[in-house]
């Protein structure tokens, strides 16, 4: 029994040779960011690249976490949301596991790592500022 695709509405069909040359066309489009109250130095969060063209606008998301200050890894590698359904060389949908096999691959492939730890140094940068001003103010 094969597991369903279930794809966000606009979703965009994509021949899974393509990826690799749709890497290359991808943008940073944002970056979300989550930090434990506790624990300024550990952050998590998630980020989106797309890819637009024509009328449609490709897109891929996942969630990441940072291991140690500077070093952030993908929290689940195989756990990549997106609105893109894969086609094989027939034009028929890939099967669930093979289509996020193919999107983690994609995620390899694209400078992800350095516009997430952009993000982050200038949140904690602006967290730390904020701190310093209210000890200042105290």
């Amino acid at each position: 029994m094969s597991a369903l695709i279930q794809l966000p509405e606009g979703s965009v069909c994509w021949p899974a040779a393509a990826l690799p040359g749709a890497a290359r066309d991808a943008r940073h489009a944002r970056t979300q960011m989550h930090c434990s109250r506790g624990d300024e130095r550990r952050a998590s969060g998630s980020t989106r690249w797309d890819r637009c063209y024509a009328d449609a606008c490709a897109w891929v998301e996942w969630d990441w976490v940072e291991m140690i200050e500077g070093t952030i890894v993908q929290a689940d590698p195989l756990n990549v949301r997106s609105n893109v359904l894969l086609l094989d060389e027939r034009g028929r949908p890939l099967l669930s596991s093979r289509r996020r096999a193919m999107l983690a691959t994609l995620v390899y492939l694209l400078p992800w790592q350095g516009p997430v730890l952009d993000a982050l140094r200038n949140t904690l940068h602006g967290r730390r500022a904020g701190s310093v001003e209210q000890r200042l103010a105290a």
